[in-house]
């Protein structure tokens, strides 16, 4: 659970709740902490809704009530302390002209995608097929992509192998995504509607 969602939580922080840097990180500790504390996800109902979308409300009540809780909350108090350093302190979601419930959508959008292209780069890696990874990134990632033959000229290949590189890669990301997405929903859940709502939060 806090895998999948410190970093949404972490950046509603920043944008939405406008917290600095540090004090964000403090308070995603303790958001989880009082989380788990409290037995909060006793109360969760698959039936009624998206996992995300009552964590956004749970989020945003412990955050309205946070000076009142902050003096009663041990903050880590014997729990495991996340591993907040490798996180980019500026969010990647502006806030301007989007609701509480689009920003932490958008969030959570971005962290699914960027794990998947994380286990998209370990699925290659291990494969021995790291070079093809390299089309991926280039032909799909780059705001400005190069075109098939420019790129088979910088690796030495001809432009159909990178092509059909290109459409194994997507073929293998496509496999991935649906993988992470649906380990966070629960059974019965709508895979192909998560993913409309992935695509939905990322436009």
């Amino acid at each position: 659970l806090i895998t999948r969602y410190w970093k949404p939580v972490f950046w509603a922080l920043r944008t939405r709740w406008g917290r600095a840097n540090e004090d964000a990180k403090d308070l995603t500790q303790a958001f989880f902490a009082w989380l788990l504390e409290r037995d909060w996800l006793a109360t969760v109902e698959p039936e009624k809704g998206r996992f995300r979308s009552w964590l956004r409300v749970v989020l945003d009540n412990f955050m309205r009530n946070e000076l009142e809780a902050a003096q009663a909350l041990k903050r880590g108090g014997g729990a495991r302390t996340l591993s907040l350093d490798d996180v980019d302190p500026e969010p990647p979601v502006e806030a301007a002209g989007l609701s509480p419930e689009q920003v932490f959508d958008r969030a959570w959008a971005i962290h699914v995608f960027h794990e998947t292209v994380a286990d998209l780069h370990d699925l290659y890696r291990r494969e021995g097929r790291a070079e093809w990874m390299r089309v991926f990134e280039r032909r799909e990632l780059d705001r400005d992509p190069p075109s098939a033959a420019h790129l088979a000229q910088e690796m030495g290949r001809k432009p159909h192998e990178v092509e059909n590189a290109r459409k194994a890669a997507r073929v293998a990301f496509a496999k991935l995504l649906r993988a992470r997405v649906k380990e966070t929903i629960g059974e019965g859940a709508s895979v192909e509607e998560e993913l409309r709502a992935l695509a939905d939060a990322l436009r």
